[in-house]
């Protein structure tokens, strides 16, 4: 509760002033609050401003890519309708997308092509979130305006213990948050789990040929880390 008290204390002066290092702050105390360890491995493209494509787990996957990348994301339509966060995301121009719209992929790319030029954007290409435990299908009508970044970075994104031991399946659903979970209960009772470690892999970025390209090799690369964390898991339990 700390956490969030503190958040919402630095939301008017991070709505007034576009500032990085007030970003930095308002999410590290947010994860520091939910016990969110965090292990970066690799860094962000070097360009500043290339399209990231990560898988999605939970809400914590956006306090923990914006605690490391200066980036806007790809925002589903209801948080533009959130109190303090969708004034946040409207404050620094995200897309938003509504998903149970047809003509929802060609606004998309429309805001997106007018998204910053000199600015790195995240999208979460499944499309909704999971259990983490394997990568969903990469929609890639939402790569539609992928030949507006030069560069795609995937990003893969895994939930261990605090400990660093993988979380057994009751423990990887509790921390995922998906289908209708309510986001206050979920909230808290991550707060009272006694924390959680967060591994986030920049894999090498790449040029895209083309949408489908995109979204073929994004979900590839983040499969085959995880198919190694896995791996990995499995060696240390033996």
């Amino acid at each position: 509760m700390a956490a969030v008290l503190a958040l919402l204390l630095l939301a008017l002066p991070w709505l007034c002033i576009r500032s990085r290092r007030i970003e930095c702050l308002a999410w590290k105390l947010l994860l520091a609050g939910f016990g969110v360890r965090l292990r970066c491995h690799g860094t962000p493209d070097a360009t500043g401003s290339a399209l990231t494509v990560a898988n999605h787990i939970s809400w914590t996957d956006i306090a923990v890519l914006g605690r490391l990348l200066d980036a806007g994301f790809v925002a589903k339509s209801e948080i533009a309708g959130w109190p303090i966060i969708g004034a946040l995301t409207r404050r620094y121009g995200c897309p938003f997308i509504a998903r149970d719209s047809r003509t929802a992929t060609h606004r998309l790319a429309a805001d997106m092509n007018a998204y910053p030029a000199d600015h790195s954007l995240v999208l979460f290409a499944e499309g909704t979130t999971g259990l983490g435990d394997v990568v969903l299908p990469f929609h890639s009508g939402l790569f539609a305006a992928s030949e507006r970044w030069p560069r795609v970075q995937p990003v893969t994104i895994a939930y261990r213990r605090a400990d660093g031991a993988p979380l057994s399946p009751a423990e990887r659903r509790a921390v995922a948050w998906v289908d209708d979970d309510a986001l206050l209960p979920h909230a808290l009772a991550l707060a009272a789990s006694g924390g959680i470690t967060v591994d986030v892999w920049f894999e090498e970025s790449f040029a895209p040929h083309d949408r489908k390209h995109a979204a073929q090799e994004s979900r590839r690369r983040i499969a085959a880390r995880l198919v190694e964390v896995q791996a990995a898991a499995l060696k240390r339990a033996a």
